[in-house]
């Protein structure tokens, strides 16, 4: 099992680039004083490893416009992303089961 890379987004035009062409995509969204982000990211990567689909975390300290434009209001958050729509949206207390679900549904019935 190969470590997959994150991309880190460092402004909106690459966010707003990523949205366009990578289908499906997951958004997580911290801040560097969350310790609950420090957590949650390692496990995020663990669930997600199996899959084809890029994962970028987005810094709400510096990216604070894109955090508003995506309605992100609390860290941590992680947005999946199909055909440019948000399709699932967890935040804070993180339940992965419905992340697995969603990823299933997407990989395993051939939507991509």
């Amino acid at each position: 099992m190969e470590e997959k890379t994150t991309i880190t987004i460092k402004n909106k035009e690459q966010y707003e680039r990523l949205i366009m062409e990578k289908d499906p995509v997951i958004l997580y969204f911290s801040s560097l004083n969350c310790n609950v982000c420090q957590a949650v990211f390692p496990k995020l990567m663990m669930l997600v490893n199996d899959y084809s689909i890029p994962v970028a975390k987005i810094n709400v300290d510096e990216q604070m416009e894109i955090a508003g434009q995506s309605l992100v209001f609390t860290v941590p958050t992680i947005l999946i992303m199909y055909e440019g729509k948000e399709v699932l949206r967890e935040s804070r207390f993180i339940d992965f089961s419905n992340i697995a679900r969603t990823l299933e549904f997407i990989f395993c019935n051939n939507i991509q």
